[in-house]
């Protein structure tokens, strides 16, 4: 698994960094580690999520201030998954950023002692990759400076950045300016993300009413906003065949074995038919989604977000 920083130019302004980025016939669990950006703003550096790997995710930062010679002033969590805070300990002199609920989430583990549990747990996950295996051994968490509710923002007038809690205390920034979304977990490039239905529906309609060239999610390559109306629509349509299955009283035990339109991330190369991850996750998915709809509901609060991780 390689662990080298593959640097990329979403915008002059905004360079994104990923673990994974190749895609290839027998990679099956691609983009499995979060991507990390620096978000370049005329005094300041703002950086978006970390590398589960603390040594490359402070190799990431040192080198971005001396490419732009700006010092960092935040961080920004956009959820509590693993693989983005476990390198926060390059951060741990600059104000972090997350959503209360993610705050909250930490400050909880951290009492609990889940910290030991937890490193076993995602060895065991990516028991290949040794790097990871030191950095969760040598580093730790720590709870984040400022957590939020609701919308906020961060930078200035000249380059404000827009933070807004989605879903399940996830975050999502928005870029003006460089009409950049970085969309947290409810988009993924390369497979569905575990949202709520209905509410990712919405979301997604509010998000097309943007300004919007380019999407960086948290795991995946960059995308446009084309994908995000291809994810929509997908999305509407597979509740429709939910439904469908509904009304013809399909038990929950055979759902998954029924027709359903395909994923727009499905023409990509690390998308392998009865491939461990991508068919795993379209099942979980379909379970769950089939369930809210047995049941009528319409939103949820759950933390259903990346259940798989």
């Amino acid at each position: 698994m390689s662990t080298d920083l593959n640097y990329i130019e979403v915008t002059p302004n905004i360079i994104m960094t990923a673990l994974m980025t190749e895609e290839t016939e027998t990679l099956i669990r691609p983009y499995f580690y979060s991507n990390m950006s620096c978000i370049i703003l005329p005094e300041e550096l703002i950086f978006v999520n970390s590398s589960p790997h603390a040594d490359l995710a402070l190799k990431f930062r040192k080198d971005m201030e001396e490419r732009t010679e700006k010092k960092t002033s935040h961080l920004i969590l956009t959820t509590k998954s693993w693989d983005i805070i476990w390198g926060m300990e390059a951060f741990k002199d600059v104000t972090v950023v997350s959503s209360s609920v993610t705050k909250s989430g930490i400050r909880t583990n951290i009492k609990q002692g889940v910290d030991v549990s937890y490193r076993e747990w995602i060895i065991r996950q990516v028991p290949e990759d040794n790097k990871v295996h030191e950095s969760l051994m040598k580093y730790g968490i720590f709870v984040p400076t400022t957590g939020f509710s609701k919308n906020n923002w961060l930078g200035s007038d000249i380059y404000p950045l827009e933070l807004e809690v989605t879903i399940a205390g996830a975050v999502s920034i928005y870029c003006p300016m460089d009409k950049v979304l970085f969309s947290g977990n409810v988009i993924q490039s390369f497979s569905p993300p575990f949202i709520w239905p209905i509410t990712g529906v919405n979301l997604y309609r509010k998000w097309e009413e943007l300004e919007i060239d380019r999407i960086v999610p948290n795991r995946g390559p960059v995308v446009g906003k084309d994908y995000l109306i291809q994810l929509r629509k997908w999305m509407e349509a597979y509740l429709d065949k939910l439904r469908e299955y509904k009304v013809q009283g399909i038990p929950e035990k055979q759902i998954f074995k029924q027709e359903y339109p395909d994923h727009p991330g499905k023409s990509r190369k690390s998308w392998i038919e009865g491939g461990p991850y991508h068919t795993g996750t379209i099942e979980r998915l379909t379970r769950f989604w089939y369930k809210q709809i047995l049941k009528e509901v319409q939103e949820e609060e759950g933390d259903l977000m990346f259940i798989s991780s």
